[in-house]
């Protein structure tokens, strides 16, 4: 059996200065613990590329754009750390990850992104295709919303392969998850074949487009920006949080300066994933 599970992670908050009273009022609503949601099961013929195309309902051919080799390598962190936890992990305790024989296609839905934000997505994005070594293919602009229960497979929308990483600049009103005071979440969606490896195929990004917006007029606005982009699109690549305040992946502070060595070193571990010709 085919099977698929989507991870929504957790919401995340930043931090220049404890005693900052807006800082305060930032991290004390934007923790969140997080949660899974299944996937309808679909049937498909045994593992590996020739894999009946017919059977595989609810995926696309297999194989599409997979190489037979990682595209791309990934910067090995200067320092080590074991600060790092992943999302999801295989039966031999390997992270679940993307095949990094494969570019991650990306779309915007970018109507309501406040103005400056287009960079701080590239930029994240920059810095987590350097530190895992997936290459990023950005589609363009996409009309789609975001859902927890998004399809991972759209043919009508996106044609025959696995829909893209969506990223999506929304509100509350589309984005329950968004509720409160909540910024942004992210996740992934992974597929396997049995007891198999799982491998994750496509994601989601939502991103409270008044809030960051608001943050944004702040002097140090991007700042905050910034670290909540990249620690959402690390829970899309499949980090979990933790318990050490010095890293991004913390689910209270996290730091502004960017990833820091345990958030790095998990995603190098993260690199490591196998190529997935049969999905």
């Amino acid at each position: 059996m085919l099977t698929g599970a989507l991870f929504s992670a957790a919401l995340f908050g930043a931090a220049l200065a404890l005693d900052d009273p807006r800082v305060k009022d930032f991290l004390d609503v934007r923790l969140g613990p997080g949660g899974q949601q299944e996937e309808p099961q679909a049937s498909a013929g045994e593992a590996g590329s020739n894999a009946p195309a017919e059977a595989r309902t609810e995926a696309p051919p297999a194989g599409l754009e997979e190489a037979e080799a990682p595209l791309g390598a990934p910067v090995p962190p200067a320092v080590g750390s074991d600060s790092y936890k992943f999302l999801a992990v295989n039966g031999d305790g390997s992270p679940v990850g993307y095949s990094p024989c494969r570019p991650l296609h990306y779309v915007v839905n970018d109507d309501l992104a406040p103005a400056g934000a287009q960079q701080l997505v590239s930029d994240a994005i920059t810095a987590i295709s350097a530190a895992t070594g997936i290459t990023f293919v950005y589609d363009g602009t996409s009309s789609e919303q975001p859902s927890p229960q998004r399809a991972p497979y759209q043919p009508e929308a996106y044609g025959e392969r696995w829909a893209p990483l969506l990223i999506a600049w929304t509100t509350p009103e589309v984005a329950p998850q968004l509720k409160g005071k909540v910024i942004g979440t992210g996740g992934s969606t992974h597929y396997s074949y049995d007891d198999g490896a799982k491998t994750f195929v496509t994601g989601g990004l939502d991103l409270d487009a008044p809030q960051i917006g608001a943050e944004l007029l702040n002097p140090d606005g991007h700042l905050y920006a910034s670290a909540v982009i990249l620690h959402e699109l690390s829970h899309v690549m499949g980090l979990d949080h933790v318990e050490d305040p010095t890293q991004l992946m913390y689910p209270e502070i996290g730091t502004p300066q960017g990833l820091s060595a345990g958030d790095l070193n998990g995603l190098y571990e993260l690199s490591k994933a196998q190529c997935r010709k049969d999905l």
